[in-house]
């Protein structure tokens, strides 16, 4: 499985945690519980501690393709302001 995916999974799932247990947070009275607290904590430094991981793991993986310089044959590739411009060899 691809750095990219295991990041993009662990990051949409600690979003959607933190969306769900704030709702909960605010409808529910007695929440959370102890035993909901534990479980609760463990889950999110879980996915904390695996977006955290994947990120740092993914940004080494781009800086070494930059250093590398990975382009696809035939295309050269230029980036100003954040905007990638690729110029392709039938370009004129």
């Amino acid at each position: 499985m691809d750095i990219k995916t295991v990041f993009l999974a662990f990051g949409i799932g600690l979003a959607c945690f933190a969306v769900v247990v704030s709702f909960a947070g605010l409808r529910l009275k007695n929440f959370p519980s102890r035993g909901a607290l534990v479980g609760l904590l463990l889950c999110g430094a879980i996915l904390v501690a695996g977006t955290a991981t994947f990120a740092v793991k993914l940004s080494i993986e781009e800086a070494h393709e930059r250093e590398e310089g990975h382009h696809p044959a035939g295309e050269e590739s230029q980036e100003a302001a954040g905007v990638r411009l690729i110029h392709t060899a039938d370009a004129v």
